[in-house]
């Protein structure tokens, strides 16, 4: 593990807990400070999800071993899974509540200020409440596709490694095909080398012989003069 990657997955484990205990003390404070929590947490979330995005960036650049990867990217899976089930659904509901009271307080005090007494009716309630739903979810998709484009810039970068990798191995192969043909036209050489000291071998038998020949013929004659 690359120093950078651990000291992302500490500042990860940091936050969440900090995130997760805020959390659990919001729904029991009054509404102001519970507004100031409420922010300061979904600041949190946003912050884990850049977490495991840099993480993410990170092991597809440091991280060469391919089984090391997988268990990585494994536990960045269960990390997300986490932020979305203990962080972002609670805090979802928090704030779903908040604004419920947050809207019927109002509507009550403008029941209490006109003097026919008549109360804000179930209709606009429900229209202000999913106003503020759309808005949620707008803010959400947002998230998601800043989320997506780290995604793709990682997703881009390993692609970018990979290529430069498959760029050395074919630099490799080059040099290798390169050195392989020197050797080729060396061995050519050295045989054809070897035929001329063999053909030139041949004349030099032959020539012996010949010579041999010869002799024996002149002794032969000596003697039957």
């Amino acid at each position: 593990m690359s120093s950078l990657l651990g000291s992302y997955e500490s500042d990860f484990k940091i936050t969440f807990d900090q995130a997760l205990s805020a959390l659990s003390l919001a729904a029991g404070q009054p509404i102001p400070q519970r507004n100031a929590s409420l922010k300061q947490i979904e600041q949190q979330q946003d912050e884990l999800l850049d977490l495991v995005d840099q993480m993410e960036i990170e092991v597809n650049n440091s991280v060469s071993d391919v089984q090391e990867r997988a268990t990585f990217k494994s536990k960045l899976r269960d990390y997300k899974k986490r932020v979305q089930s203990e962080l972002k659904e609670p805090l979802q509901k928090i704030m779903d509540a908040r604004d419920r009271d947050l809207l019927f307080g109002e509507a009550a005090n403008a029941a209490g200020l006109e003097n026919d007494g008549s109360y804000m009716d179930e209709d606009q309630r429900q229209q202000l409440l999913q106003n503020h739903s759309i808005l949620q979810k707008s803010g959400d998709r947002l998230r998601d596709a800043t989320r997506i484009s780290k995604e793709t810039e990682g997703i881009g970068a390993q692609i970018m490694n990979d290529l430069r990798s498959q760029r050395e191995t074919l630099e490799n192969a080059r040099q290798t095909l390169f050195q392989a043909d020197s050797y080729v036209d060396k061995s050519m050489k050295t045989l054809k080398t070897m035929s001329r000291r063999l053909v030139a071998n041949k004349f030099i038998s032959y020539a012996i012989i010949g010579v041999l020949v010869l002799l024996i013929l002149l002794v032969l004659f000596s003697k039957f003069r």
